[in-house]
């Protein structure tokens, strides 16, 4: 029974935790040997009873959502059906194909660019991160299931001989920018999704390129910066992002504008694939036997019943390969971030160092974007995992570091204040919320309104 039980402990983090098949570098692995050492190293530790919570709590949702679907009557199903299929034909009338859309990743950033500036790295498995957590893997330590989001300390009992640089991200930052000059050529407009990933609408670039004349170069992506592009192009940009996953490590993939292409292209496509369907719900739908969209399009009648509105118009637009065409970075973004993971941090000096250098990078990307905003949230996550948020809304809008810091530095204080058992020990800080935001000008800009996220949370292990 005891074995069994562990089995089942085992069966259960391992859905959550196991060698992700779909990420690119990690196919045609040894995936038990890689588990088995993932499960003996986090075992005991709070990392991996948190772990067992978020498997427990899954498990009673699908037990909820199976017993929901043991009462659905064929009554209901039909009336479903029939829903589905008028949302379908609306969606189908507005089908865009006019646009081309493409998203950029340039893969395995942080790895790609110490390596450019540590050529010895390039033939060795290497990682960017702490013993703590990791942020990316270079394609030699793939090989051995070490990815990114995986404690250090784990990825050194799967790659003894893995080299872990520590993070710099004012120079990732910099790189970035100078990435990102090259994307406004055949962009203006492109939207930034992180510092190495964006979308661009090069439909009008495309136009504009039919009346260069032939003896004029073409500009490309190739770049002297030593780094992997990878492209996904495609009518719009949910497909666009899977596309860019397609041809991993070294290249590019373009889907055909025209539907025939788009369905067939997404017929035998993971839904862990698409962007938006992470571990939750991909284990919600495979308990209902869905692990492709073709079955997303069969099953949608019985999703209809089983999700949220929202849930459930998401499935159907992926079902039939549809996403965003349209890019406009100041009205469509929601957010700007910034966020640091490190080793255990108790010192408070050290704690209020590293607000204040977020609070910098924070102001320089409202700078940048000529934007301030009025309230402050502080969110903090616990040595058991919990989250908490602490929030403080000013007069008037504010944008410098003084400022950020002056309200982000009190709220921190009322935590470590009030956290027990004391003290306070971080291992990543992060999420600062400015919501209201308007031009620094102080005049009202409706497409300049945004949410600037700037965490502060706390993990441990």
């Amino acid at each position: 029974k005891r074995h069994l039980l562990e089995g089942d402990r085992f069966s259960g983090f391992l859905s959550r935790m196991a060698l992700n098949d779909n990420k690119a570098g990690m196919e045609g692995l040894d995936r038990d040997k890689i588990n088995k050492i993932i499960m003996k190293f986090s075992k005991g530790s709070r990392f991996y009873e948190n772990e067992m919570k978020k498997e427990q709590q899954v498990n009673q949702r699908i037990e909820r959502m199976m017993l929901q679907k043991a009462h659905i009557t064929e009554q209901q199903l039909s009336k479903a059906q029939t829903q589905v299929e008028n949302m379908t034909f609306d969606l189908e009338r507005v089908r865009d194909l006019s646009r081309v859309i493409v998203h950029v990743d340039m893969d395995a950033f942080y790895a790609a660019v110490e390596t450019r500036d540590c050529p010895d790295l390039k033939d060795k498995p290497m990682a960017v991160g702490s013993m703590s957590m990791l942020t990316t893997s270079n394609y030699h330590a793939r090989k051995f299931g070490v990815r990114a989001a995986m404690p250090g300390f784990i990825a050194k009992k799967l790659c003894p001989n893995l080299v872990i640089v520590p993070t710099n991200f004012d120079k990732y930052r910099a790189v970035s920018a100078e990435v990102q000059e090259i994307f406004a050529d055949y962009d203006p407009h492109f939207l930034p999704m992180s510092l190495d990933e964006a979308y661009l609408d090069i439909s009008e670039h495309l136009e504009q390129r039919r009346v260069w004349p032939e003896a004029l170069p073409c500009n490309t992506f190739a770049m002297g910066l030593l780094l992997v592009i990878l492209l996904g192009i495609a009518p719009n940009m949910m497909l666009a992002k899977v596309c860019s996953d397609k041809n991993k490590p070294n290249g590019q993939y373009r889907l055909p504008s025209n539907r025939q292409a788009v369905m067939v292209f997404i017929q035998d496509l993971p839904v862990r694939k698409v962007s938006g369907i992470g571990n939750v719900t991909e284990k919600m739908l495979g308990a209902l036997g869905i692990t492709s969209c073709i079955h997303l399009g069969q099953e949608m009648a019985l999703l209809a019943l089983l999700f949220s509105e929202t849930a459930w118009h998401h499935f159907l637009e992926i079902s039939l390969g549809l996403g965003s065409t349209h890019i406009e970075r100041d009205g469509e973004r929601k957010s700007m971030s910034t966020e640091r993971t490190f080793g255990e941090m108790v010192a408070l000096e050290e704690q209020f160092s590293l607000c204040r250098q977020l609070c910098q990078d924070l102001a320089q990307d409202l700078q940048k974007e000529a934007l301030r905003g009025k309230t402050v949230t502080l969110k903090l996550k616990n040595v058991n995992f919990e989250v908490k948020t602490r929030a403080w809304t000013l007069p008037c809008a504010v944008a410098t570091s003084d400022e950020l810091f002056a309200v982000a530095k009190d709220l921190l204080k009322t935590e470590i204040d009030n956290v027990s058992p004391q003290p306070l020990r971080l291992r990543l800080m992060g999420n600062l919320n400015l919501p209201s935001l308007t031009g620094l000008n102080g005049v009202y800009h409706w497409k300049k309104i945004l949410n600037i996220t700037f965490n502060v949370c706390c993990i441990y292990q």
